[in-house]
Parts: C-alpha cells; sequence; structure tokens
C-alpha cells in the first residue's frame, strides 16, 4: 500500500493465480506508541529513502541450492519441521530489473510526503546481493551507481539454470512450458516464452540520483546467506557442476537432518551435500565468492557518491555519516562464522557506545542503520579465539542507556514493520525479491517539544497489472512482482 495505490489480488484464475490491480491508496495513520500526534508540519532534520534486501541474484550459479526449497513445501514430508526454506523462488531471476525498477521510482521522488523536503540520500540496508558472488556485486553497483548491466553468467549464448528445460523437474517453473510442472499445473503461474532469454539482456542502470550509504548483509558475505565460503564451496561456485537434487534414496529423516545441519553451518551437513545429482554447466570464474573485504572495496569504484558509499578504506563494515545535526550509525551485523540471523562483536559494540555517548553530550539525534532487527540477534556462532558475539538483550541495555538514539533502519526478514521501543522506532523493510517489493521514505520532522518520524511505502516502476511484454526491465520487474504474489 502507498498514499497514491494499494495493489491488490484480482479475482482468482486457475490454480489460484491472481493478477494485480490497482486500488485506492491508503492515507498516513498516527502512531502515538512514543509521544502525541504533532500538530504542526514541523522542521525537515532528514529524508531518507531506505531500500533492503535487493538479493540481486545470479539465478544460473552452481553455488545454488534451489532443490533444498521442495522440503518446505505443503505436501513436503518435513514441512512440518521446518521454518522456511528459502532457496528458491520463480521470480529469482528477475532481481536485477526489479532493482532497477526501484531506482527509477526513488528518482522520481522530488521530496518527502509529509515535510516535503527534498531526499538527502538513501541507505540501503543489506543483502544487497544473493549468494556472495563478485558477478552479482558488480550487478548491484551497476545498478545503484548507474552504468551497463549484464545480468547474465556462464555460457552467454543459453540460461543453465533450474528454469530451463534441460532439468525436468516438476518442481520448478519453467517458463518456456517445455516441461510440465506444479507452478503452472497446480498454482496457475503463467507460461512466458522467451523469458530466458530476456532476462539475460544487457540494459543501461539508470542509478540512484542521490548519495545512498551502503550496509553489509549476510548474503552479501555467505552462500544462500547462510554457509560461509570455505574452499570446497568456493570451488563450486566456479566449478561446471550444479547440484540439482538430493539422492532419491534418502529418507525424510536424513532431509530433515541435513536441512536442520545446513542452518546450523555443520560441516557433517555441508559435506553431505556432495551426494546431490549434478548437472553439467558453464564453469565462469565471475562467480566467485567474495569475501568481507573485496565487498567493501567495491564500494570505492569511479562512479561511487559518496566515495566508499560510507565506508572507509581499510575500515571495517561499520561506520558514521553526519548530516547537520543527525549521525547515521551503520551497523555490521553480520556473523562471518555461519547463519543467517545477527550480532555484532564486542569491539563493534564497543565502538558504538562510544558514539552514542558523544552524540548524548553534543545532543544530536542518532540513527542505527543494520541489516538485522534487533529481535534477530540471536547468533552466536564463533570459532575459537574469536571475539565473542553481542546478542539481543545486551544490545538492547546499550540503547536505553542513550537518549540520542531516535531510529534504527533495518531489513532481513522481508516484512514492513514498524516496532515502537522506549524511547526509539525501529522500521524493519520489506525485500524487492518478495512481495511487496517495495521501499520507504523516511522523513525526521522537529516539531515544537516533539520528534516524528514519518514512514511512506514506495513502489517500483514496474506496472500492475503485468501486461504481458517481457522486451524492457520495467515490463520484467511488473512480472517478478506479481509472481511473488503468488508464491505458493
Amino acid at each position: 500500500m502507498t498514499v497514491r495505490r494499494t495493489l491488490c489480488g484480482d479475482h482468482p484464475a486457475a490454480g489460484g493465480y491472481r493478477r494485480l490491480v490497482d486500488a485506492a491508496g491508503e492515507p498516513h495513520s498516527d502512531r502515538t506508541d512514543l509521544a502525541p500526534a504533532p500538530v504542526h508540519p514541523g522542521e525537515s532534520l532528514v529524508t531518507i529513502a531506505h531500500i533492503s534486501d535487493m538479493h540481486v541474484c545470479d539465478a544460473q550459479s552452481p553455488a545454488r541450492a534451489e532443490f533444498l526449497d521442495r522440503w518446505a513445501d505443503p505436501d513436503s514430508p518435513v514441512a512440518d519441521q521446518l521454518e522456511e526454506v528459502g532457496t528458491y523462488r520463480a521470480q529469482e531471476l528477475l532481481t536485477a530489473q526489479v532493482a532497477e525498477a526501484m531506482t527509477r521510482a526513488l528518482n522520481s521522488v522530488e521530496a518527502g510526503p509529509v515535510a516535503g523536503a527534498p531526499v538527502d540520500f538513501a541507505v540501503v540496508t543489506g543483502d544487497n546481493t544473493d549468494n556472495a558472488q563478485f558477478n552479482e556485486l558488480q550487478w548491484y553497483l551497476a545498478l545503484l551507481e548507474g552504468g551497463p548491466v549484464h545480468p547474465d553468467s556462464g555460457d552467454l549464448n543459453r540460461y543453465e539454470g533450474v528454469a530451463d528445460d534441460e532439468i525436468p523437474d516438476e518442481r520448478f517453473w519453467h517458463p518456456h512450458a517445455g516441461q510440465p510442472d506444479l507452478p503452472r499445473l497446480q498454482y496457475g503461474l503463467p507460461s512466458v516464452p522467451g523469458l530466458l532469454d530476456a532476462v539475460r539482456a544487457p540494459f543501461e542502470g539508470t542509478g540512484l540520483a542521490v548519495p545512498w550509504f551502503a550496509v553489509h548483509g549476510n548474503h552479501d558475505r555467505m552462500l544462500q546467506g547462510t554457509i560461509p565460503g570455505r574452499v570446497g564451496l568456493r570451488a563450486v561456485a566456479v566449478g561446471g557442476f550444479k547440484p540439482i537434487a538430493l539422492p532419491q534414496h534418502w529418507t525424510p529423516d536424513a532431509i530433515a537432518s541435513l536441512l536442520a545441519g545446513l542452518a546450523l553451518c555443520d560441516p557433517a551437513a555441508i559435506e553431505a551435500l556432495g551426494e546431490a545429482q549434478l548437472r553439467a554447466v558453464t564453469a565462469d570464474p565471475s562467480r566467485r565468492i567474495t569475501t568481507r573485504q573485496e565487498f567493501l572495496d567495491a564500494h570505492f569504484g569511479g562512479r561511487a557518491r559518496p566515495i566508499g558509499h560510507g565506508f572507509q578504506p581499510g575500515g571495517p563494515a561499520y561506520y558514521r555519516h553526519d548530516h547537520d545535526g543527525v549521525t547515521l550509525l551503520v551497523l555490521d551485523s553480520v556473523d562471518e562464522h555461519g547463519g543467517w540471523h545477527g550480532s555484532v562483536d564486542a569491539a563493534q559494540l564497543d565502538w558504538l557506545e562510544t558514539e552514542l555517548a558523544a552524540a548524548d553530550a553534543e545532543r544530536r539525534y542518532v540513527i542505527l542503520a543494520s541489516h538485522h532487527p534487533l529481535e534477530t540477534f540471536v547468533n552466536s556462532s564463533w570459532t575459537r579465539g574469536s571475539p565473542r558475539r553481542v546478542l539481543a538483550a545486551e544490545f538492547d541495555a546499550v540503547l536505553a542507556r542513550h537518549p540520542s538514539v531516535v531510529l534504527w533502519l533495518n531489513g532481513h526478514s522481508h516484512m514492513t514493520v514498524v516496532t515502537p521501543h522506549a524511547t526509539w522506532w525501529e522500521i524493519t523493510a520489506p525485500s524487492l525479491i518478495d512481495w511487496p517489493q517495495q521501499s520507504r521514505i523516511v522523513e525526521v520532522i522537529r516539531n515544537a517539544g516533539t520528534l516524528t518520524v514519518a514512514t511512506t511505502m514506495l513502489d517500483h516502476h514496474g506496472g500492475a497489472p503485468w501486461d504481458g511484454s517481457i522486451d524492457n526491465p520495467l515490463a520484467l520487474a511488473a512480472l517478478s512482482r506479481e509472481l511473488s504474489a503468488n508464491d505458493w
């Protein structure tokens, strides 16, 4: 929902598939959990475009494990033992086009809709890439900085992923309709001839018109956002064989044990993936898994504005940016030892406490930005000799001691959430890969005796309903959003 329109599902067709149609927008509503509603518009302190979880994805990569996702399907014998697996979506081959459509939408915002001030900068709160690959990193930067984007890998003359007709697997969507599949037959997804060529077509990334600041996410650091890129897995990413299925003789208990082990980054479970059935694909060195330092260094290219997008040369993945009387403190909540949830190490907490104490003394407002929300600071993965991890209760107690903190921007959960805490608001953004594929305009406004945080949802520029075309990024983004709304 936005103030201009709501996108909602039309009457269900075969399989329950719903086209998206326009409906009336939703006006802003007052949240008075922490303070009374302001009487006057007030003075804008900062206006921020908040984007999260773009998941720019190399859907043809051999380092992806799409075949694991089916075990969370409704008819899976182990579904009741699992949360979402999240390694496959029908729309994941369209992420570059969705990012382009959102960039154009953000560039069309002339001013914040509440206070009327222009957008000062954007904050991109992590999972910018999907599988920590170098080529995905290049695409994400070209999309947001502007420049040529060629979302293809391996054999540049044909698509080599689970959506093509070389893998006769009914659990994957085959848009060319060469193979029967459950997404089309059972859930009503469309046949889209030519799509697998269209998604690989190069285009020129528009780039954001405002400066933007980057945040490190778990998918920017680890395979499928969970597993560190150890030597053997790095070889798989650039190699010529893609795992496509578990052995047929595996029992449901063995499958459930594997998935539980992978969630915990158990080396035995990772090794067990070596028994998967394989398909030959074209090897590609550009798919190499990046390190944290390579991720940071990539933000210092010639198109970067500002240089480094907040990161400092040779510095950590957390930093400070000042905007008049507002300070943005960007956190690195990724636990490099594995796991998809977040935490910080003790050194980063010390840095944060020092920054907050200074902001308290100088009467500056502090906005935090991280990938993970507070409730997901539960990742205590570590190795012997590494610094301890700081989890939610301890982190929350630190924030409670510092009145300068007024707002925390984050993502990770792919949900649109606004949460009040004792003296500050937490704003969690949705993703661009899952429904509803939205971002936000966030305005911090000072009134007489009151500070207001105004948030407005923003749709990307893909049309609704999708018009059936696939010849440009906006048309492909429209298809992606419709597919995301019908994800079974």
